[in-house]
């Protein structure tokens, strides 16, 4: 008989925003990023903390907009098959996403996902 074992969990990555002029195109990139890590790992959860507090999606951002607080996000991913191997690779992605380098992971066309990973 299979055990109904939950997930394993990351540990908590606090990303750090340097980017004065984080906004609605650093949010758009997050997006892209992470759907192009779920599109690799569809099994895995992943978990965008603001203030302590799950993110749920991405309209959540963008009500926030400009006002956010550079140091309250923070990363966690669930993995039923506790394969961490690309966590590194996200977290250094978002970290740059959240840069002002940002429009290399915007996307012109519609539904269209990055291979990121």
């Amino acid at each position: 008989m299979e055990s109904d074992s939950p997930p394993k969990q990351s540990a908590r990555r606090r990303i750090a925003i340097d980017n004065p002029e984080f906004g609605f195109g650093n949010i758009e990139s997050w997006a892209n990023i992470i759907r192009s890590y779920r599109e690799r790992h569809p099994e895995h959860q992943v978990i965008l903390l603001y203030e302590g507090e799950p993110v749920h999606g991405t309209t959540y951002l963008f009500k926030l907009g400009k006002a956010v607080k550079r140091d309250a996000f923070e990363l966690i991913v669930s993995a039923p098959d506790q394969n961490f191997k690309d966590l590194p690779k996200l977290f250094r992605l978002l970290a740059d996403g959240a840069g002002p380098d940002y429009q290399r992971f915007l996307v012109r066309e519609l539904h269209k996902v990055l291979h990121l990973f």
